[in-house]
């Protein structure tokens, strides 16, 4: 039987390896020297602690691994020292000579590196340095370094920046082109093996620059402003995976920030090749009369702000016939109503980012299925992170669709609920209630006190399309979306203005979506996605306002 070590004990043993077991791995004429002693040649794997120092030659190069997975490849011609090695923090130097990083796990925020005119604070990232008697040069890949010059002057480096501080102190850092060396250096780091915001970077950023290929299926670009009066360059791009699948790639970039994500969208035979037929299909995966030909297998939804990150992952079983009698006649009694709906449907979600716990974790996950845990039933079941951050079974309930009184309960005055499925459920007296004592896998609620369930609101009024759902998890972590319907201009659509039925047959709006975490360390994350794109078909390289893509 496997047992945890307590929390105090797990954390000295984590200290322990991470302070010990610096490997170096030598390639052609590399030395080491302890101290202030000579140098000696290494040519086999070694150990390295605190007081050690490597030098490259002219044809030699080295790589360091840390227990944790992080890399270190120093270049040829490179003077580097492991300074000391505490609990609070790695020291390391780099004197001179050139090294590309990438940091994860423990290390990833335990770590600094000094240069002759910089200190650089690592917080989880992949990098590159270079450094020689007169100034340092940082290239960021994805991530986040602060970097302090020997003035005692502070900058915040993030993806895609780079910077150099000289003798005299520190430029402002900058954005490194597409085309620019370093960035192509800097997108190839030595190790990233996990799925998480790294490596979707280095996708979207190798999806962009094949964009001559004209892979993608349609190219969409224009200026907008957001509905926080933000002026926003917005690019879409169209790709066609293969003949079941379609993402949509989309880029907003601001003056200060850079935002992006992709949705990804999996059928179960092909789709069209007019992609305006698209969510025609989408809307007859749920609730059809008829036996769908074709319907939504899975839906990937990512964003970033290039250092945290979001995914949401929605997959659906194939669609069964169920007798929805209960809610679509629930006025004429008990007529039969069968109508074809995906057998189960799973929504998880997932946040990634150096203030998260592990640098990745999942929020919550939601399963519903029909038939499959209980014949004839749907069954809900909801999973989210409790009072000590691990995913937990929060709530679980079941209802026949065919039953009225399931679906349909009433509401004060005797009026009948009939405003949609999922706003007229009420299972509060439901003996499968998994928090009723009755119930046979009944939980204590006090492993989710603190939890307070998503609350939604309306911040720019009733009548305008600004939705915002905010929820407390048991561990006091936090999570809001905020989503509008803006125009290009930056106005919010607003059902009371005689002008919202043109802006919406039109479709001249953008789906603005804004996500906070506590996790997220005062960041956010906000991405315009311009469903237009669906409508418009290849046209080579020529976008919406006529512009070519920068």
């Amino acid at each position: 039987m496997k047992r945890c070590l307590p929390a105090a004990l797990l954390v000295a043993a984590l200290c322990a390896r991470a302070s010990a077991a610096i490997m170096l791995v030598p390639h052609g004429a590399v030395e080491l020297r302890t101290g202030d002693g000579p140098w000696a040649p290494v040519t086999g794997s070694v150990e390295m602690v605190a007081g050690q120092e490597v030098l490259t030659g002219t044809s030699g190069s080295a790589l360091i691994s840390f227990p944790d997975g992080s890399r270190i490849a120093l270049g040829f011609r490179s003077q580097f020292k492991v300074e000391n090695t505490d609990r609070k923090e790695t020291m390391l130097s780099l004197s001179l000579g050139k090294l590309r990083a990438a940091f994860a796990g423990f290390f990833s925020s335990r770590v600094a590196i000094r240069t002759p005119t910089a200190v650089v604070a690592v917080r989880g990232t992949v990098f590159g340095m270079g450094v020689d008697a007169k100034s340092t040069e940082v290239n960021m890949a994805e991530g986040v370094l602060e970097v302090k010059d020997q003035r005692g002057h502070q900058a915040v480096v993030t993806s895609e920046e780079t910077v150099t501080i000289g003798q005299n102190g520190m430029e402002m850092p900058h954005q490194v082109g597409l085309n620019d060396k370093r960035a192509l250096d800097a997108v190839r780091p030595l190790v990233v093996n996990r799925e998480n915001a790294r490596d979707a970077t280095r996708r979207m950023l190798e999806e962009l620059r094949n964009r001559e290929l004209k892979a993608n299926e349609a190219q969409l670009g224009k200026d907008a402003i957001d509905a926080f009066g933000r002026r926003v360059r917005l690019e879409e791009y169209l790709l066609r995976p293969d003949n079941k699948s379609f993402e949509m790639l989309f880029l907003s970039r601001r003056a200060d920030r850079f935002d992006w994500g992709h949705i990804l969208d999996t059928f179960n035979s092909v789709i069209p090749d007019d992609m305006s037929q698209v969510p025609a299909i989408i809307a007859g995966t749920f609730l059809s009369k008829t036996q769908p030909s074709n319907w939504l297998k899975s839906m990937d939804y990512y964003m970033t702000n290039t250092v945290d990150a979001e995914r949401e992952l929605i997959t659906l079983g194939n669609p069964v016939q169920i007798d929805f009698s209960g809610y679509f006649n629930h006025a004429a009694g008990t007529a039969a109503d069968f109508r074809y709906y995906p057998q189960s449907f799973e929504d998880v979600q997932t946040l990634y980012g150096p203030g998260v716990p592990g640098g990745a974790r999942v929020q919550f996950d939601n399963h519903q299925d029909f038939g499959q845990t209980a014949p004839n039933l749907f069954t809900w079941t909801q999973q989210i992170v409790n009072n000590v951050g691990t995913l937990a079974l929060l709530d679980q309930f079941q209802m026949d669709p065919s039953d009225k009184d399931d679906v349909l309960p009433g509401v004060p005055g005797g009026a009948a609920c009939n405003s949609g499925l999922d706003t007229c459920i009420d299972h509060s007296p439901d003996p499968y209630n998994v928090f009723s004592p009755g119930y046979p896998g009944y939980l204590p609620e006090a492993q989710f006190n603190g939890f307070i369930p998503a609350v939604a609101s309306y911040p720019s009024g009733s009548t305008k399309a600004d939705y915002k759902i905010f929820g407390v998890y048991p561990d006091g972590s936090t999570v809001a979306v905020e989503k509008f319907l803006v125009s290009n201009g930056g106005d919010i659509l607003d059902t009371a203005n005689a002008t919202a039925a043109t802006f919406r047959k039109e479709g001249s709006y953008n789906l603005e979506i804004n996500l906070k975490s506590s996790w997220f360390q005062g960041r956010d994350i906000d991405v315009l996605i311009a469903p237009e794109i669906l409508h418009q078909q290849k046209t080579g390289a020529t976008t919406a306002d006529g512009l070519q893509p920068q």
